[in-house]
């Protein structure tokens, strides 16, 4: 057994570990680590000396890990974390008085219906600190980009699993169905008739909704019309041509004040669906983090 001399061991090559176990590339943990390559290169040489192993055995697809580095890297993020909650503790947070910017990936749903009042309420309560959206990552991106830091949320319609992350349910996204005001609807429920019979423009997908998937159980199925992008095309489109738009009930009083609508129950209960809310726990003990999320799931209620 190769013995490691803690008091010796200079403690900033576990960063470097897990980096090269997160990217399992020199090149890409330099350019996340700021380092150069050369002195990620040298990391590992000291790391490999240090614990007595190669710990990543170069291959065409990149660093594969060996059986000690797949031991030690749990341990290792464990005692990271913990080495950062400990010099966290003492810092306070006065969001009057904040600098930061916080970035959060999300999509139009959080866009239009929560990030406004979200914005809103920031401004007034801590206007040092700065919104930045971007779009959801696909794939293992998401995890990455938390992992690191670059994003401080991933807010979407589909939990990130990793280990590390945590997710919860943000609120649940019900829906409204809209249609020009001319149309004079005075029921409060659609008619399903109407429903099913005038065309309807949709947001594309990547899987059938819940509202097809309903239909297609009762043997009905609608007309679809057109296929947008975001949000703020259906209702747009829906105004200027009598055609179907469901959105979500949260975005459905502006969307139909701005184009001239009238909001309605779907003719059937289609199921709401969940909105996750996603970050990784490493970042919890720092209280401006823990500060940001509690301002998400207030503005969630609104």
């Amino acid at each position: 057994m190769h013995n490691v001399n803690v008091r010796t061991f200079d403690l900033n090559l576990l960063s470097v570990f897990v980096m090269l176990w997160e990217t399992r590339s020199v090149t890409r943990a330099s350019d996340r680590l700021a380092l150069t390559q050369p002195a990620v290169s040298h990391a590992l040489r000291r790391l490999r000396d240090g614990v007595g192993d190669e710990l990543f055995v170069s291959t065409k697809g990149g660093l594969v890990p060996t059986a000690r580095s797949e031991a030690l890297i749990g341990p290792i993020r464990e005692a990271l974390e913990q080495i950062g909650r400990a010099l966290q503790q003492q810092e306070s947070f006065v969001p009057a008085l904040a600098r930061r910017d916080f970035n959060i990936a999300a999509g139009d749903v959080f866009e239009f219906s929560i990030l406004p009042q979200l914005i809103e309420h920031i401004g007034q309560q801590a206007p040092g600190i700065v919104i930045k959206l971007a779009p959801v990552p696909e794939g293992e991106l998401a995890h990455q980009l938390l992992d690191s830091g670059e994003l401080d949320v991933v807010i979407s319609a589909q939990p990130v699993k990793a280990m590390g992350l945590r997710n919860e349910t943000l609120y649940e996204i019900s829906l409204a169905t809209l249609i020009w005001e001319r149309e004079g609807l005075g029921k409060r429920r659609f008619p399903l008739s109407l429903y099913l019979k005038r065309p309807h423009v949709v947001i594309r997908t990547r899987q059938s909704t819940v509202v097809d998937q309903m239909l297609a159980q009762r043997g009905e199925h609608r007309h679809i019309g057109a296929v947008v992008q975001n949000f703020m095309a259906m209702p747009m489109i829906a105004a200027r041509t009598g055609y179907i738009c469901n959105v979500p009930s949260r975005m459905a009083p502006t969307f139909a004040k701005m184009f001239g609508l009238s909001v309605h129950e779907p003719p059937l209960d289609f199921a709401s669906s969940p909105l996750y809310l996603s970050w990784h726990r490493r970042f919890e003990a720092d209280p401006a983090f823990a500060w940001l999320l509690n301002q998400l799931r207030a503005m969630a209620l609104v």
